[in-house]
């Protein structure tokens, strides 16, 4: 069973249905990925947030911090404020490459309003 650890934990935030940058739409994965874990190699900057339908939606830019190319699938869970993992997460996974120091927007949306804090989970893929 592989395990997957937290690329980071952030705050306060709320979405789950993004797509990647860089051009283009990320690839959605049925199933769990599986690979080696990311952990220190990717790093977020929230850029804002904002509410849709009553749901708190983040947008925030992963960095690839290595310097080598890294492609991977990344996913959202969300917990309530109790910490509680909500329903239907983690989120779908995608897929994203990310050059040596580059980063790419992305955008997480919440799966329900009672979602207040978020973790991103980041598996690298074989090429």
């Amino acid at each position: 069973m592989i395990r997957l650890l937290p690329v980071l934990l952030c705050l306060f935030a709320s979405c789950a249905t993004p797509p990647g940058g860089g051009g283009g739409k990320a690839a959605v994965l049925s199933g769990t990925p599986s690979g080696n874990q990311l952990g220190t190699e990717i790093s977020s900057l929230v850029q804002g947030t904002t509410e849709r339908s009553g749901r708190r939606v983040v947008i925030l830019d992963l960095r690839n911090d290595t310097d080598r190319a890294i492609h991977f699938a990344w996913g959202v869970e969300w917990m309530d404020k109790t910490g509680k993992t909500c329903p239907g997460t983690p989120s779908e996974w995608r897929t994203a490459h990310l050059e040596a120091g580059a980063a790419a927007p992305i955008e997480i949306e919440a799966p329900n309003p009672k979602a207040a804090s978020w973790r991103l989970l980041a598996v690298e893929m074989a090429d």
